[in-house]
């Protein structure tokens, strides 16, 4: 397995493995192509065989230089329990380590328990304030995205 840089031609296969990553938002393919164009620098894809078989696309934030944010992270169900999102997020945390950002951040959906408990092992940690609510068994930022689209928030301090 081979861990690199995107490129701009890697859009629409990394839109087509994203189909495969339910329940991770489904984005349309000009924000694949935005990310592979201006952000190549801070997002990464897995490949095998020449195949993508996961991809970690993430930026530094142009207004506070010292904070980052992953948009999204997914492995090929086909490939998952073999390390490969850890070593993605690995490989982002590095990179903007070297820019000197200190914190990491991320949202993801409360029905997406697979995510939840992997962004809790890597030491991220739910974002708990008066906007929150305690939903099963996590705090869930009500009408994040929108009307009806709650999410947990999660951030990272970055040493």
């Amino acid at each position: 397995m081979n861990i690199r840089n995107v490129k701009e031609e890697d859009f629409i296969k990394i839109a087509k493995l994203a189909k495969k990553c339910h329940p991770m938002a489904i984005e349309r393919n000009s924000i694949y192509h935005l990310f592979t164009k201006f952000f190549s620098n801070t997002s990464f894809i897995a490949e095998e065989n020449q195949r993508i078989i996961g991809f970690l696309l993430g930026f530094v934030s142009q207004d506070n230089p010292k904070e980052a944010y992953i948009h999204l992270l997914c492995v090929h169900p086909r490939s998952r329990r073999n390390g490969i999102a850890s070593k993605l997020l690995e490989k982002f945390i590095n990179k903007v380590k070297k820019v000197n950002v200190k914190k990491i951040s991320l949202i993801t959906k409360p029905i997406n328990k697979r995510a939840i408990s992997f962004y809790k092992k890597h030491g991220f940690r739910e974002y708990k304030g008066p906007e929150t609510c305690r939903v099963s068994d996590v705090n869930v930022f009500k009408d994040y995205n929108g009307e009806g689209e709650d999410m947990v928030l999660f951030e990272k301090s970055v040493k």
